[in-house]
């Protein structure tokens, strides 16, 4: 890794840990991933209130300002079986 790279490699990560102290929220970027080998989808979407995370039809909602935790709920859409569950 050449000079520059770790500079900026440090200053980022100077300000991560600075952020986080400071409590400040998380910015996520919407996106999807799918891995066919291992079988897990993943989806990231933002709402006005709520980042919600999405992993193989089980939906995690995120408040957007303080990052903690609302609710989870499962996404009726995905490939979702009640018979396919555990009990």
């Amino acid at each position: 890794m050449g000079m520059w790279a770790r500079l900026r490699l440090g200053w980022l990560t100077f300000w991560g840990r600075l952020a986080n102290l400071a409590g400040y929220p998380c910015v996520v970027r919407e996106g999807q991933y799918a891995s066919e080998a291992q079988g897990v989808n993943v989806r990231v979407r933002a709402s006005n209130n709520y980042t919600v995370v999405t992993v193989n039809g089980v939906d995690v909602y995120f408040y957007r300002l303080s990052g903690r935790i609302d609710g989870v709920g499962i996404n009726p859409s995905a490939d979702y079986t009640a018979s396919g569950t555990a009990r």
